[in-house]
């Protein structure tokens, strides 16, 4: 790589650890892809995730809020604390087979998946290495730190930092890379009235103001008369009924 080229990668932006030549990180915001600076990292991420296989996988991770399925992804040391004057926020990484770029991108971690597991991955780290007989040193305890991060007290006005206030730069050329993420198709809704029952259903709300519903009895007829504005149902006996009836008054 180009001597300039270099320089401008290392140029004061961070980048992924143990990288050679150093690859910047890229944080999506919007339409575009930023530069984080390398002094606005709080917390550097040990590894990437590795769980993720394809970019459908990882689509349908950052496209849900679920702490449940978020939960594997949530350990201290991929996690990822950058800071700026909107506020901090968490971040972790993907390695997918096969797409050795997607590692650059910071994919945030909504203040709804750590209000929800932060609490519990810390209380595990923390007791696997005690039952370890672990000391912990000081770059993993400022990993498992990342892991206080509270939406209210430490990004309260938005959800998340926002690089185009921050006014960080924007990737472009040789810095740009292209993720392997699959975004899930939108379900599509049936409009009103698609279906013969939803035609059926406007058509009852347009005509119809009011109704009841009579059980006739068994062997009637009938007649509805109108009466001043009132329906008037009258039920009848069938021959064959009142005739029946007669017949065992007499017995």
């Amino acid at each position: 790589m180009p001597g300039s080229q270099l320089a401008a990668y290392t140029n004061g932006k961070a980048t992924v650890p143990k990288t050679n030549p150093p690859q910047p990180f890229l944080l999506p915001f919007g339409k575009n892809y930023y530069l984080v600076p390398a002094t606005a990292i709080k917390s550097y991420p040990k590894y990437p995730n590795d769980k993720i296989k394809t970019g459908e996988d990882l689509g349908a991770l950052i496209h849900t809020k679920s702490p449940e399925k978020w939960l594997a992804y949530c350990k201290p040391d991929y996690l990822c604390r950058i800071e700026g004057e909107t506020g901090n926020c968490v971040y972790t990484t993907f390695d997918v087979p096969g797409f050795p770029d997607e590692k650059r991108f910071l994919r945030l971690i909504s203040g709804t998946v750590a209000a929800k597991n932060f609490e519990q991955v810390k209380k595990e780290a923390l007791e696997k290495a005690e039952a370890e007989g672990v000391e912990l040193n000081d770059r993993q305890l400022k990993r498992i730190d990342v892991l206080d991060w509270k939406k209210a007290e430490d990004c309260p006005a938005r959800n998340q930092i926002s690089p185009e206030i921050e006014k960080w730069e924007i990737a472009t050329g040789d810095e740009l890379a292209k993720s392997c993420i699959k975004v899930p198709e939108a379900k599509k809704r049936a409009k009103p009235g698609s279906s013969l029952e939803d035609e059926m259903d406007t058509k009852r709300k347009r005509y119809i103001c009011h109704e009841e519903m009579i059980k006739q009895p068994p062997g009637t007829t009938y007649k509805i008369n109108e009466v001043g504005g009132l329906l008037h149902v009258i039920f009848y006996r069938k021959a064959a009924t009142w005739v029946a009836e007669e017949d065992e008054d007499d017995q």
